[in-house]
């Protein structure tokens, strides 16, 4: 039986005055042979098959064919290095069941260098370094990861509870890869550098790496905190008959090539498209990319359900990348997206949120977002496609020029929003308007604000469509604008209550060909800029007419004082 202080000691390299003796399955491996050492290390681990082994003190082997580890065996190499040498062609370590078949079961690794020289080579699966094959229970803790050419640094496939914590990485390709089927993988504490993907799941891979595929499931990645030339977290579906579930990425920081989290699909090969992702989560990431490289998040999924991302920070100017990018490679319909609690210092020339025109999202949210800062024309949300359902909540803007917290782009001329919602929201500025749909063919028939207020924001809205907008407890602090700017081909409506505009201000602005109705006594305007229509309210704010100024209610086509009884 193997003690806990026995492991423990084990484990420091130390021998502890009053021990016990080893027990009998314990084997100690000999020192370097100074040639190749792989017979005599394979031999001890199979005599030591299903009990603990340890290295030798700071030992340096050399190895030109796997190691292979058996069922129930723990192998602690702390201090140890292990060099897989040139033109090996093969991995350095794996498991019984890879060389031999059937499964194995709790096998752990702890500590140890494990090098994979420059020109070992291989094809396929072999050009991985550690390979994990159907194995229920792994664990791999403490190590050391070099590699100077070849592929992933650490392979599963066919897994079931596997732990991969407290790894270092200095490798060429990935770093911690994932192929299906795999059920509850844990991996944590990354850190080092990658030449691709730092951890990546890919329930089916490409096709010179497709040796084993199916669902990846109830996996948890966090405290990554590396640089990689690719992504941090990649999640992809595979193909269409796998899928990605129940994931849940937490604690990213460091340096990415490119995006730092992918989510979705590989077009490269047609293994790696059109899996389905769902019930990801995405939290706690403040990881940077190299300028001009990409986002925090690129979602590019054919088939995906629900996207949960909050926690995100970012700091310094954004250049012409958005955070977070929804854009499908073709047509596709996202179920539900979540954006909440996101921190930006600074939105450059692209939006914090990209919505492309080949997305439909059914329900997406939008909450707890602070902006510090914009360039001019940056809007918080840009959505270039389609929004079934959008809540906004929560979100503080500080922007500059002609800034939006929501944009229906003028070039995506099929941009449509259904039905939003936005609340407590702050926006200062200088120009611009909280949302515009400047095209004649957006969409944006129902929109509702309440609890926000807007500091030297012309606009509340600035709409090209027909939309019917209930504001309540919205405050306006500007002179030079109001609710609504109507474009020609605009018709909007203004329920509510609890509408507040700065003394003075125009309230609405309706361009020829447009028009605008009020059902609220609060809008101050000139009402001869608005439709009559039996029962609408507003409050006159022009001197020329006849009813004079305050509040007029339209019976028929007669505007009448409401206090006064004189009519226009």
């Amino acid at each position: 039986m193997i003690t806990r202080r026995t492991l423990l000691a084990a484990a420091s390299g130390m021998v502890l005055a009053g021990d016990a003796p080893p027990p009998e399955r314990t084997v100690l491996l000999p020192p370097p042979s100074g040639g190749d050492d792989t017979d005599v290390l394979n031999a001890a681990l199979g005599r030591a098959a299903g009990g603990l082994i340890r290295g030798a003190d700071n030992a340096h082997y050399r190895v030109s064919a796997p190691l292979v580890v058996p069922s129930g065996t723990t192998l602690i190499m702390s201090g140890c290095t292990v060099t897989l040498a040139a033109g090996s062609a093969c991995n350095l370590l794996t498991n019984t069941a890879v060389t031999d078949g059937g499964r194995d079961r709790d096998i752990t690794i702890i500590g140890g260098t494990w090098a994979r020289a420059k020109g070992v080579g291989g094809t396929g699966p072999d050009l991985h370094t550690l390979r994990w094959r159907r194995v229920d229970g792994l664990t791999l803790k403490g190590l050391t990861v070099q590699t100077a050419s070849d592929k992933y640094a650490i392979s599963l496939g066919d897994v079931v509870d596997a732990t991969v914590t407290e790894i270092k990485f200095a490798v060429h390709s990935d770093g911690v890869h994932i192929q299906g089927p795999a059920v509850r993988t844990r991996i944590s504490g990354i850190r080092g550098s990658t030449g691709d993907d730092t951890v990546a799941i890919t329930p089916r891979d490409w096709q010179a790496y497709d040796d084993v595929s199916g669902p990846v499931t109830d996996t948890v990645i966090e405290d990554v905190g590396a640089a990689s030339l690719a992504a941090l977290v990649k999640v992809l579906g595979g193909s269409p008959e796998t899928a990605a579930l129940r994931t849940t990425v937490r604690g990213v920081t460091g340096l990415a090539g490119n995006n730092v989290i992918w989510i979705g699909d590989d077009t490269a090969d047609w293994r790696t498209t059109g899996g389905r992702i769902d019930d990801l989560v995405v939290e706690q990431v403040a990881a940077a990319t190299l300028p001009g490289r990409g986002g925090t998040v690129h979602l590019n999924g054919s088939s995906v359900g629900r996207v949960q991302l909050r926690g995100l920070r970012v700091q310094g100017p954004r250049g012409n990348e958005p955070l977070v990018r929804v854009a499908p490679f073709r047509p596709a319909t996202l179920d539900r997206l979540t954006v909440e609690d996101v921190d930006a210092e600074q939105l450059d020339a692209a939006p914090l949120l990209s919505i492309a025109r080949t997305a439909t999202i059914g329900q997406l949210l939008v909450s707890g977002v602070t902006v510090a800062g914009t360039s001019a024309g940056t809007a918080v949300a840009q959505i270039a496609g389609v929004v079934n359902d959008l809540t906004v909540r929560a979100v503080s803007l500080t922007a500059s020029g002609d800034s939006y917290l929501l944009e229906l782009p003028g070039w995506a001329t099929h941009a449509a929003v259904r039905r939003a919602s936005l609340s407590d929201v702050r926006i200062v500025g200088r120009g611009g308007a909280l949302i515009t749909a400047p095209a004649a063919t957006h969409v944006l028939p129902r929109l509702a604000v309440s609890q926000t207020r807007t500091v030297g924001t012309p606009w509340l809205v600035d709409l090209n469509t027909a939309t019917e907008l209930t504001v309540s407890n919205v405050t306006i602090d500007d002179t030079s604008g109001g609710v609504a700017r109507v474009r020609n081909s605009g018709a909007a409506v203004v329920r509510g209550d609890g509408l507040r505009s700065g003394r003075g201000s125009r309230g609405a602005t309706v361009a020829t060909g447009g028009s605008l109705v009020s059902y609220t006594l609060e809008l101050a305007v000139d009402v001869s800029e608005l439709v009559r229509a039996d029962g609408s309210r507003a409050t006159n704010t022009n001197a020329a007419l006849s009813c004079g100024t305050g509040p007029v209610e339209c019976t028929g086509l007669t505007w009448q004082h409401l206090r006064t009884g004189a009519t226009w």
